[in-house]
């Protein structure tokens, strides 16, 4: 195995003109080692949901016969990612990954570069990945968001590690393998898997890292948790309902909002189906999230996802905070980062950095230039007491 923590690609790419389609094929470029030129000509492939998964399936296969185990991992995870429905295919393809991904690196995890373990947690356990390096300025906490699995962060773990940091990276309910494996559906209150996690290695003095939308989860955990002493929201999320409706028309939008105070549930599932009817993305949204929240209606999956918000809370946070936030991020309005700055009104200290089509990290967490995101964390750590 050939494999350079340090290495991180640098760009954005126009390869689907579908936005999701899109972020979600520079995501497989940059951050898991997909190929550019074999992404690019598969891109033109892909219509809706089906043509996705059998495109990158095949991928998948093509690259292992050609010995290409990156790539291969890579397209497996990304066909993984879209498929729904048939949740024993899914889960079969997700584990496929996985065993390929662990013989791949074997050596980071065999050589004690990266120490594995689980954390008691429900009827489960949540997964950890411990990085420690010698003389460590501090701990970090890391974890992802809505569709995230542990395993691609790798790079970003080692490149902490490699900069002194120990890090903690976990699963927690929702993510993972302890959805898939543990059967753990989403929780808004990520409090109780960051305290389990703090309990198991008596943690104290940590920062934490949320991605996506964990940038949302790992606020609301800081917001409960006084061990936690500096936050970095990696994207700006304050309320997941409002970026799931945020394409939506805005009359559409509001009597989204006003049925389910009046809980209708029976028109918001019928106006939910029959946008799933006409828009394949929405159903796979709708469908991925009653799988992750562990629901079986549209009504039930917005009724959660309303759940999951910060400013609620936001006045409870009293860390240093760190949000980091992109120019064209397709699912984040800019309105929505007034909003949860000024939300922040008890935080010790607020430092916003708006990341740059210039930069290449204009997209969603910032995954055209993800070095220069975790330099920018790093330095604010050290400014703020972390190193």
């Amino acid at each position: 195995m050939e494999f350079d923590a340090m290495e991180f690609k640098v760009g954005t790419y126009d390869l689907h003109p579908e936005a999701n389609f899109n972020f979600q094929l520079n995501r497989m470029v940059m951050y898991a080692d997909g190929d550019l030129e074999e992404v690019k000509e598969a891109a033109r492939k892909i219509t809706d949901m089906a043509s996705w998964v059998s495109t990158f399936l095949e991928l998948g296969e093509r690259a292992l016969r050609e010995g290409r185990t990156a790539q291969a991992i890579s397209y497996f995870r990304g066909a993984e990612f879209f498929m729904y429905g048939d949740v024993r295919a899914k889960h079969r393809i997700y584990e496929r990954a996985m065993d390929l991904f662990y013989d791949h690196y074997s050596r980071v995890f065999e050589d004690g570069v990266i120490a594995t373990d689980r954390v008691p947690y429900g009827n489960g356990y949540l997964p950890v990945w411990i990085a420690e390096p010698q003389g460590s300025l501090g701990r970090i906490l890391v974890h992802g968001g809505y569709d995230s699995c542990k395993e691609e962060f790798l790079r970003t773990v080692l490149y902490l590690r490699e900069r002194g940091y120990t890090v903690y990276l976990f699963e927690g309910p929702g993510q993972g393998e302890v959805l898939r494996r543990c059967g753990i559906p989403f929780t808004h209150e990520w409090e109780r898997p960051v305290k389990a996690v703090l309990d198991r290695y008596g943690l104290d003095e940590v920062a934490i890292v949320g991605i996506s939308l964990g940038g949302m989860l790992a606020p609301r955990a800081a917001a409960f948790e006084p061990r936690i002493r500096r936050v970095v929201a990696w994207g700006v999320l304050p309320n997941f309902l409002d970026v799931v409706l945020s394409t939506r028309p805005r009359a559409l939008r509001s009597l989204t909002r006003v049925s389910l105070r009046l809980r209708l549930k029976p028109l918001v599932d019928l106006a939910a189906r029959q946008q799933m009817a006409r828009d394949p993305l929405a159903e796979w949204g709708v469908k991925h999230g009653c799988y992750a929240f562990g629901v079986d209606s549209p009504y039930h999956f917005l009724v959660m996802a309303d759940r999951f918000q910060m400013l609620d809370i936001a006045d409870r946070i009293t860390q240093d905070f760190l949000l980091l936030g992109s120019t064209r991020d397709h699912f984040v309005p800019p309105d929505f980062y007034k909003a949860e700055i000024d939300a922040l009104s008890s935080v010790r200290s607020l430092t916003f950095r708006l990341f740059t089509e210039r930069e290449s990290a204009e997209n969603h967490c910032n995954v055209g230039n993800i070095r220069l995101a975790l330099d920018t964390i790093l330095a604010w750590l050290a400014q703020t007491g972390g190193g």
